[in-house]
């Protein structure tokens, strides 16, 4: 193995439901990757050494001086030790001033990336923990020359401008998690003949979500019309559950656009996605549909991230 694609850093993705871990090169190069099922509420007792022993224990006893570094939900509240967020703007120093240290089995120390949060003024604080390291990676990767629009689709969708390598605005839609609950608990779901893509009523859907005229009223009363079309037979079953993630999906674009349109002007936009690449396809769809140009991230983010972080906080020696 070359100098240049040896590890350097151990780094892990460690959310809510999976633990990614990744062996990474000075170049941001993935030397070796691995997942498991051990996100923070998989993982018994919250015995988080044994969970980080399982997946990358092999690696640990390989690189016994590699220095390790985590993102995600292991650093909130019910993870291994709470990160406290760093305040926006927040960038490579913010995070890596911010970053706590826990003790793994043989004396191994893992540090963990604070959250970042958001405070505007009169408004709730909002926050994120893991889509700060994948929007720096991304960065890093791609260095722009202005204002970067970010989306991370998923169960709560994350919007975010970023400026000068530093994350300076952010939104939370609970787009993903609203379908899921409707879908599964609401009478929404009821008439749903499996999920297969539909894009003739997906696209109908965000059709449904811009028509902003009086009569169609805002979302919580086109949310119904994912029932009363079906039941006149004017939406097959089979496309109420893409009807309903286009109605969702343009609901959250046209207010998110619009918020972003308040910070950045009139300028033409150019969004980034970060995320799943089936989710991500709906989201330029529908983007494409309102005339914004989007495009994804160069892959492993979340992996450029961590490394940009540990060699902002000095951990690469």
């Amino acid at each position: 193995m070359s100098a240049e694609k040896a590890p350097t850093l151990l780094a892990l993705d460690w959310g809510t439901t999976s633990l990614r871990a990744f062996l990474v090169a000075v170049d941001g190069t993935v030397v070796e990757r691995l997942s498991a099922p051990r996100g923070i509420l998989q993982v018994k007792d919250g015995d988080f050494a044994a969970a980080l022993e399982e997946i990358a224990g092999a690696w640990l006893a390989r690189h016994p001086e590699l220095p390790a570094l985590a993102s995600g939900m292991i650093g909130s509240r019910q993870g291994w030790r709470e990160a406290p967020y760093a305040e926006a703007p927040a960038g490579l120093a913010e995070l890596a001033k911010g970053l706590v240290s826990v003790a793994g089995r043989q004396g191994r120390r893992l540090a963990i990336v604070p959250g970042v949060v958001y405070r505007a003024a009169a408004a709730p604080p909002d926050v994120m923990r893991g889509e700060e390291t994948q929007m720096l990676g991304a960065l890093a990767a791609a260095p722009p020359a202005g204002p970067t629009v970010f989306v991370l689709p998923g169960t709560h969708s994350k919007w975010a401008i970023a400026e000068a390598g530093r994350i300076v605005w952010f939104a939370t839609f609970m787009t993903g998690e609203l379908y899921a609950v409707l879908k599964a608990e609401s009478i929404l779901g009821r008439l749903m003949a499996g999920e297969a893509e539909d894009a003739r009523s997906f696209h109908r859907g965000l059709a449904r979500a811009a028509d902003a005229s009086p009569a169609a009223g805002a979302l919580l009363h086109k949310l119904f019309s994912a029932r009363s079309l079906a039941l006149f037979d004017e939406l097959p079953a089979s496309g109420i559950a893409s009807y309903l993630s286009g109605l969702l999906i343009g609901s959250e674009l046209d207010e998110a656009l619009a918020a972003v349109s308040a910070r950045l002007g009139a300028r033409p936009l150019r969004v980034t996605l970060i995320g799943e690449a089936a989710l991500s396809r709906l989201y330029l769809a529908a983007l494409a549909e309102r005339q914004i140009a989007g495009h994804l991230a160069e892959p492993d983010a979340t992996a450029r991230g961590l490394l940009a972080i540990a060699q902002a906080a000095g951990l690469l020696g």
